[in-house]
Formats: C-alpha cells, structure tokens, sequence
C-alpha cells in the first residue's frame, strides 16, 4: 500500500497552534499516514524583513513536532542555496518517494493567489490540492479559481468524508475544505504583534516554542 502524505508549507514565524491543529484535522480527514511540515527557508513571496533566520524557525518546528510522530518537519527547502519554488519541491519529493502518494495542503488566502505561483498550472496538474477556507467568504473566490482552471472543485468539511480518500486521488484534483475551529484566527503576524508590546501569547503557541522564543528574544524588536 503507498504511503499517502500532505504537503504543508510555510514561513511558520512562528509556528503556532494552528498550524499543528490544521496538520491533525488534514490528516484524519484524508486518512493521511503523515503531514510534512516543509519550512519555507527563503520564500520568494515575502519581504525578508520580520522573518527570523531560518535555523531558528526550524528549531521551533522541530521542537514542537517532537509530540506528534504523524507530523514531520521536512528541511527540503532549507538545504537549497537559492529560493524555493513550490513546484521545484513538490517535482524533488516524487522522485524521493516514488511509491508515495501527495496531497498538497494550502491555505485559501495563499491559494487565491496561486496564478503568481511559477508554473502553478503545471502544479495543478501533478499533485491534488486540499485548500483550507481561512474565510468563510473565499469559498466562492476559490470555486470560481478552480473551475477557472477547467477543474471541478470537491467541496468538503472535517464531518463529511472527502471522496477518493480510500484510492489515489489523481490530479488535477482539488478539495475545498473547511472546519469551524478558534485557532483558525491564529496567525504568526498576530503573534509577533503581540510579543512586540509583551502580550501573552500562551494560548497561542506551544511552550516549546515560547521558549524558544523567550530564549533568543525572537519578535521582541
């Protein structure tokens, strides 16, 4: 039987509840074996002010991932010299793991802007996609993107069993999936926010990362 794992992208800065709420729901929902958590060592998309150094970021990650074997921190991106495009890694983990099967994971407010992605439609094309409503309003933004592309969009939710899940899912293929959740409005903008005017953030992040970030005064300027 292949192993079937949802790719999880991301700057986390820093990582936060949501992010590893987001990881456990995906997984169960799509009867995933496991989630990895690819940080996004130089993202081409962001300013690089207010994103801490990388092996920072990745030590929260891994740190906190300690708790969950199901979810894996992946340093894919981290190990290349220059930026890393979504579809160069998602192109380098098929031929990592040819017996695997991918589904890659994406929040709604980043896939709305998937058409500045490099050579997003071949992405489309190569790996399935289960996109995250962040928003209840951007359900008909993403539908209308998706049949846009000539793809019929799955909708679904953490209560109704996504289809295809007990076979390979074959791209292009695209899930729109939502559940109701407090930690949804968690951001790593908001956190450094607050830890900039010395907020608590304890209900936001794990106390592995907390102290992380308390050790090396990581958003604090």
């Amino acid at each position: 039987m292949k192993t079937k794992v949802g790719l999880l992208g991301g700057t986390f800065n820093p990582i936060h509840k949501g992010h590893i709420e987001l990881g456990l729901i995906i997984r169960e929902a799509f009867d995933l074996d496991k989630v990895f958590y690819i940080l996004a060592a130089r993202p081409p998309h962001k300013k690089a002010g207010g994103i801490v150094p990388a092996d920072l970021r990745w030590e929260m990650l891994v740190k906190v991932l300690e708790r969950f074997p199901m979810l894996e921190p992946c340093d894919i991106e981290m190990r290349r010299p220059l930026d890393s495009w979504t579809v160069d890694t998602v192109e380098e983990l098929y031929r990592r793991y040819p017996g695997n099967v991918f589904y890659f994971i994406s929040g709604s407010e980043g896939f709305l802007k998937i058409r500045t992605w490099k050579n997003y439609k071949k992405l489309l094309n190569r790996i399935p996609f289960i996109v995250v409503l962040r928003k209840e309003d951007h359900r008909e933004q993403v539908e209308r993107l998706v049949k846009g592309e000539g793809i019929t969009p799955y909708l679904c939710d953490d209560k109704i069993k996504p289809r295809n899940t007990q076979t390979d899912a074959q791209a292009p293929c695209v899930y729109i999936f939502s559940y109701q959740s407090d930690k949804l409005r968690i951001s790593s903008t908001l956190i450094r926010q607050k830890v900039k005017v010395s907020e608590r953030i304890d209900n936001f992040v794990d106390k592995e990362v907390k102290k992380i970030m308390e050790e090396y005064k990581l958003y604090e300027k």
